[in-house]
């Protein structure tokens, strides 16, 4: 339970603040709990898909044969169940497959669903009037994402809790999308709608590969670490940028 308080603090901070920025011109009522409700829904959908995915790549990678053993109720089998992790730690590492692997079953699929769930709810006339507004839902929507999958890992470790806390990642990402998504409305150009989905999924592949490959080699201790920086003072810079926007209404641009 204590961990799964620290895991919330970030993420209420982060609502707080965008309603305030919204007192003036709220958003039509019900819309900040849709919005949260479309980040759970579609942190559980790409939870899905990534465990499929995870399964079809295993039988790709292993074939059927070690879950017919893993499952079945010889001693032989039991033995292999339990040696199995071993099996999988020990077997061969390619990074180029891990980050290909990540994009697809991680990055992609969770900026996919964030964007397709955020577009659900924004599609009524009426909720996202301007560019600004819609960097404001897909940011809420990511920290419903982001809450749900907080409480998940919180479940397991304080220091995961923690870590998770204080690195808001989801909520950057989303931003990144909510101003290309709003940028392509504005100016017309379906290039920059590419871009909405594109750059946050890179972003996030290139951080989930750095905790996914120091798993398997401590070298890539400094990847993890560059990564953290890099996302940390993203995050700033996108704070920063949307309080700025925010007062100079330079996004109060209607789409």
């Amino acid at each position: 339970m204590f961990a799964i308080v620290l895991a919330i603090p970030v993420s209420i901070v982060l609502l707080v603040w965008i309603s305030r920025m919204k007192k003036d011109d709220p958003f039509p009522k019900g819309t900040i709990i849709k919005l949260l409700i479309a980040g759970v829904i579609s942190g559980t959908l790409s939870g899905i898909i990534t465990i499929l995915g995870a399964v079809v790549n295993f039988v790709m990678e292993f074939g059927f044969e070690p879950i017919r053993m893993m499952f079945g109720n010889s001693a032989e089998s039991a033995q292999y169940a339990a040696e199995f992790p071993e099996l999988i730690k020990n077997a061969q590492y390619s990074p180029l497959n891990s980050f290909i692997r990540t994009f697809i079953l991680v990055g992609f699929v969770e900026e996919i669903f964030k964007y397709l769930c955020t577009k659900a709810v924004i599609a009524k006339k009426g909720i996202a009037r301007t560019w600004m507004d819609t960097l404001l839902c897909f940011a809420v929507t990511a920290i419903g994402f982001q809450l749900s999958e907080d409480i998940q890992y919180a479940s397991g470790s304080v220091m995961t809790a923690i870590y998770r806390a204080l690195t808001p990642y989801h909520f950057t990402f989303a931003a990144i999308m909510g101003y290309y998504y709003g940028l392509a409305k504005t100016s017309g150009k379906k290039f920059y709608m590419f871009l909405a989905i594109f750059i946050p999924s890179l972003i996030h592949t290139l951080f989930d590969f750095s905790i996914s490959a120091l798993q398997h080699e401590e070298m890539y201790l400094l990847l993890f670490i560059a990564m953290t920086i890099l996302l940390t003072a993203l995050t700033i810079v996108m704070i920063v940028k949307i309080n700025k926007w925010n007062k100079n209404k330079k996004l109060d641009v209607e789409i």
